[in-house]
């Protein structure tokens, strides 16, 4: 209510403010002139009259940067244009005050910039085109393609009905702003290469409605390029079409996110990646997720669920100390149309995704891919985060690996004709209940559902929509606790078939390194050799190259608290909390760059004289922290 009284009271007051007609201050709005200094003058004259409304008339205004500023409001009318100089020269460089990945190293120039100020507006009919059609054409270094729009540490923000259109970097980036309002926008970008539509990064109360997206890129994508959540965020009536992902977190995620309601949009044409996919990867929390009455129809994946572990820093100086919890995710009435790739949800091997439900879902799927075996799909925790970084999954609808409660009801499933593969497959998840799933599945000898190293399992209401052998396959030993009850069955066929299990690759070393040693003495803990760190553990790294270095150490905590892993070398301390059991890497971004072949001296170590940690690698992986995503 308070954010609504705002809006209300800046654009009812907006009468009582004087009116600033950029043509008076000199603008000629021909598309040839530079009208940079004339526009700002307007700018700087409404902001000393402490407020008002500079109002752009119909005409192509050629600018550079202009810089908004509090209680202004810059109107475009019908037929306004303004137009994004082809010369970087002719904007000025901005480098924010407010730490972030994105400070300088994804763009330092803007069309429209602000930072700091309250209760400004971007309104009217009137287009802001980017130019980046024609001009910008290359892709890297990124920061030299203007973005049209950056708002920094903003409040009261409110865009109204606005296009923006061809932009030659991200379109519009709001970055640690707060109570923003935006209604109508219509963003348009048809040339490729890092040209999202609107990200959302490190806000607080942010609405979005009634607004319409065709990009190259992500479509709409909320980030946290440092260390603030990204929070209580409504998206609501858009439709997007985009060769990127439609709705997207990520893959920027050191703060994380919190409280996002997407609700009542049209993702259509995402041939690419996602419809949906949630992607935390640097350390980031996500929770309180909410996504319902979507419809998708063209895309490649509907679903794409992501835990990973990059733990990439955002500013020099800083480093990724844990890995924050992935929980409390509802998906609910979601029709998708010509899908072509499986959903998934995969947690890490070592942290799980807790609590997902999906509900009141039906998927046609128009094409199949060949099967992968269930125990080689990639941990790829380290990889870049995207639906299409697992292929040949081994079920062609769902796929889901380390989660802890997956709920799925009312969920109908259609594949192509020439599918061989289970609708769906599950490896290493807890709880998992199944309510009215049914599925197609075209081959006699194919389970509709598969099932390993799975625990505590309900099961009720499903049924396949053709006949096959079996509803449910099992690897027998480690798919335990079972509940099958008022499952609808073809006659002859079996409710459940029991298989010999298949053993597990050790897929923990699917990452190149030089530079890795691996502990072959100790006792052994949950099949693998360990060091427990009661006592330090010291070890001599080559540095084979020179650069941003990450140590990765292969850790478990044997015991019931979280405890801290220590390292220290040349004189720097730093630390990660483990709170798993389970085998997996803890990322440290080393604070030191080193030069090349330069030996260094490792100790390893927790805080007390009694240590549940264990250890059983320690390898070095180079960082390209320069890469823009």
């Amino acid at each position: 209510m308070k954010l609504i009284l705002s809006f209300l009271i800046f654009f009812s007051s907006q009468a009582l403010y004087a009116q600033y007609n950029v043509k008076s201050f000199g603008a000629k709005g021909d598309g040839l002139a530079l009208d940079t200094r004339f526009i700002q003058s307007a700018i700087d004259k409404a902001y000393q009259g402490n407020g008002g409304v500079v109002t752009v008339p119909a005409g192509t205004y050629k600018i550079g940067t202009l810089i908004l500023k509090d209680n202004v409001n810059l109107n475009l009318e019908t037929g306004a244009i303004l137009l994004g100089s082809p010369d970087y020269k002719d904007y000025t460089p901005v480098i924010q005050n407010l730490p972030s990945r994105s400070k300088d190293l994804y763009a330092k120039y803007f069309m429209i910039y602000a930072e700091g100020a309250k209760n400004i507006a971007v309104t009217g009919t009137g287009i802001i085109h980017g130019n980046g059609l024609k001009y910008y054409q290359t892709v890297n270094p990124q920061n030299l393609r203007p973005v049209i729009m950056r708002l920094v540490s903003c409040e009261n923000v409110i865009i109204r009905d606005v296009q923006l259109q061809e932009s030659a970097n991200w379109t519009f980036h709001l970055l640690g702003c707060k109570d923003v309002n935006i209604n109508g926008l219509v963003i348009e970008n048809r040339a490729k290469g890092n040209r999202d539509g609107l990200d959302i990064d490190a806000c607080e109360r942010v609405t979005v409605s009634n607004s319409r997206f065709l990009t190259t890129d992500d479509a709409i994508v909320l980030k946290a390029s440092n260390d603030l959540l990204c929070q209580d965020i409504t998206i609501t009536n858009c439709i997007m079409r985009t060769t990127g992902s439609a709705i997207k977190t990520g893959t920027e995620s050191n703060g994380g996110f919190k409280n996002i309601t997407v609700s009542n949009c049209v993702f259509k044409d995402v041939p690419n990646h996602a419809g949906i996919e949630l992607i935390t990867v640097d350390g980031g929390m996500m929770q309180n997720i909410l996504l319902q009455n979507i419809t998708m129809d063209n895309v490649n994946t509907p679903i794409f669920i992501r835990l990973g572990n990059r733990a990439r820093p955002y500013q020099t100086g800083q480093y990724v100390s844990k890995i924050d919890d992935v929980k409390d995710i509802s998906i609910n009435n979601v029709f998708v149309t010509n899908a072509r790739s499986p959903s998934s949800i995969m947690g890490l091997h070592n942290k799980r995704i807790n609590n997902v439900s999906i509900s009141n879902y039906t998927v046609r799927y128009t094409s199949s891919q060949l099967p992968g075996p269930y125990n080689k799909v990639a941990f790829a925790e380290f990889g870049y985060p995207m639906s299409t970084m697992f292929k040949n999954l081994p079920a062609y609808a769902f796929y889901c690996r380390n989660v802890s409660g997956v709920h799925l009801q009312n969920i109908n499933i259609y594949s192509a004709e020439t599918e061989t593969r289970p609708a769906l497959a599950f490896d290493r998840v807890n709880n998992l209940e199944l309510f009215s799933v049914k599925a197609e599945v075209k081959q006699q000898a194919t389970p509709m559902i598969y099932l390993r190293n799975t625990d505590h399992i309900m099961a009720s209401f499903c049924g396949s929509l053709n006949p096959t052998s079996s509803l449910f396959k099992a690897e027998d030993g480690s798919v335990t606790n079972i509940l099958l009850a008022n499952n609808a069955l073809y006659p002859q066929q079996q409710e459940l078939i029991k298989i010999a299990a298949i053993a597990d690759d050790n897929l923990f070393d699917d990452f190149k390194t030089d530079t890795k040693y691996i502990v072959n003495d100790g006792p052994q803990v949950e099949g693998m050799a360990a060091h427990n760190l009661s006592k330090p553990f010291n070890v001599k790294l080559l540095m084979a190259n020179k650069g941003h270095v990450q140590l990765r150490l292969l850790t478990l905590n044997t015991g019931l608290k979280p405890q801290k892993l220590t390292i220290k070398y040349l004189g720097v301390t730093q630390t990660f909390l483990v709170d798993w059991n389970e085998w997996g890497w803890a990322p440290i971004t080393l604070l030191k760059e080193f030069e090349k072949n330069q030996q260094v001296d490792f100790e390893i170590s927790t805080e007390g004289e009694v240590s549940d940690l264990q250890i059983n690698r320690a390898y070095l992986l180079y960082q390209d922290v320069a890469i823009t995503d």
